[in-house]
């Protein structure tokens, strides 16, 4: 993992910084103060970060010179000036609407912390779908839904660091498994990434600790040298590569696994953490599929080879309502559900749903079961039966109760939003 022991290393004291770097924080804030038009710092932005002495510390040890310091510093206001609105509904981990099409492509969200208190930013690299977000959005949509993500890892480092007094920075740990080389090598959203990164550099300074690359492909290097020249060579520095598999539960190799908080990590990361209806976005933490793979209906379009079959994962809870849909194009498959308590790869399964066959002339077959307790369904549809003939299935399975819950919550943000 490369100099792993940098995350057992003890935060910065800031009172400490501060004091060091006294004369260059205020220099910087003076020129600020003296400025005028966009060189003007407003304090705050919305409810979020005051632009002052600890504002002006990541600028400082970022840059060795003042006035370079400085100029990143202006530039910063500058854009979050010209970007006020977004980032005001950052502060207050408001989701913007205009985002809203391009999350249901992505998967990767801030979830647990390391053993020194610093957020994690998980990405789940082989089921988010860039290339079909990429088919439906620009370069600079996609880019501002990156910086607003950036923008609440920034708020989260920095009200830690106010809080405690110690410089928090945020580590990313991108999950690799399932990765194709197709979607990795998008090189529309390889553009999209490497903007962002010089972006983060400029207008986040000090805040990426450590980004962390598990479960790592064979094909990974094909990604990675087409990927590694477009990111800033700060950010190459602080990439760490780390060995095992956390799907065989084999994380004992993973330096990054020894300085986290394994009890608020994803159980794909190798954690103990298993939300419902799933960690990261949403998306069950045992999905192996691609997000954003619907047709108008909702239906996932998938092929079950033969000799094959093919998973589907809901998280519950007792009692949640779970809608599924299945539909055969030709032949048929064989479905079956089990709900598994204490995750896919332990525990005695539960049958909920006996396996059955369903044939393409039956047309949609669609039901809701009752969970009858907490933990994973999981929904096999198999066509290991098949010697020959592979079949193409559209499914959905998604978990009502946990959706209703959540549209709920967002309603009534929104009439809060209307009221004030």
């Amino acid at each position: 993992m490369g100099p792993a022991k940098d995350l057992a290393k003890p935060l910065l004291d800031v009172d400490e910084l501060l004091a060091a770097n006294a004369a260059r924080v205020e220099k910087i804030l003076t020129s600020l103060k003296n400025g005028t038009g966009d060189d003007a710092p407003s304090l705050p932005v919305g409810e979020g970060t005051p632009y002052d002495d600890i504002w002006a510390l990541r600028f400082c040890l970022s840059h060795d010179e003042d006035d370079e310091a400085l100029a990143t510093a202006r530039k910063t206001l500058s854009w979050r000036k010209e970007h006020a609105e977004m980032l005001e509904k950052a502060a207050k981990r408001e989701r913007v609407k205009k985002f809203a099409s391009i999350e249901r492509f992505v998967a990767a969200d801030y979830h647990g912390e390391d053993k020194r208190g610093n957020p994690v930013y998980c990405i789940r690299a082989g089921i988010s779908n860039p290339s079909a977000m990429m088919d439906v959005h620009t370069k600079d949509e996609v880019l501002m839904f990156m910086m607003y993500r950036k923008e609440i890892g920034f708020l989260i480092a920095d009200e830690r660091t106010r809080r405690t007094r110690k410089l928090h920075k945020l580590i990313t740990v991108n999950d690799l498994n399932h990765v194709s080389l197709m979607a990795g090598t998008d090189k529309r959203f390889q553009k999209v990434l490497g903007e962002s990164s010089k972006m983060s550099e400029t207008l986040y300074p000090q805040l990426l600790d450590r980004a962390v690359l598990i479960n790592v492909p064979y094909i990974f290097s094909v990604i990675w040298s087409m990927v590694r020249g477009l990111i800033s060579a700060k950010t190459k520095a602080k990439v760490a590569i780390c060995p095992g598999d956390t799907l065989k539960g084999d994380v004992s190799k993973c330096p990054f696994a020894k300085h986290v908080k394994m009890e608020t990590i994803p159980t794909f990361m190798g954690g103990t953490c298993r939300c419902s209806p799933g960690c990261i976005c949403g998306v069950p933490n045992d999905q192996k599929t691609m997000v954003a793979k619907k047709d108008g209906d909702g239906l996932i379009a998938a092929n079950v080879a033969a000799r094959d079959k093919l998973l589907a994962y809901v998280e519950v809870s007792r009692g949640d309502k779970v809608a599924w849909h299945l539909q055969v194009e030709e032949q048929g498959v064989e479905l079956d559900v089990v709900l598994r308590e204490r995750g896919i790869n332990s525990g005695t399964p539960m049958t909920v749903v006996k396996r059955f066959k369903h044939k393409s002339g039956a047309g949609v077959k669609s039901e809701v079961l009752e969970s009858p307790g907490d933990g994973t369904l999981v929904f096999t549809f198999n066509n290991e039966y098949s010697y020959f003939n592979s079949k193409n299935i559209k499914y959905k399975c998604e978990n009502i109760t946990a959706v209703a819950k959540e549209n709920a919550t967002e309603a009534g943000a929104e009439e809060e939003e209307e009221e004030s």
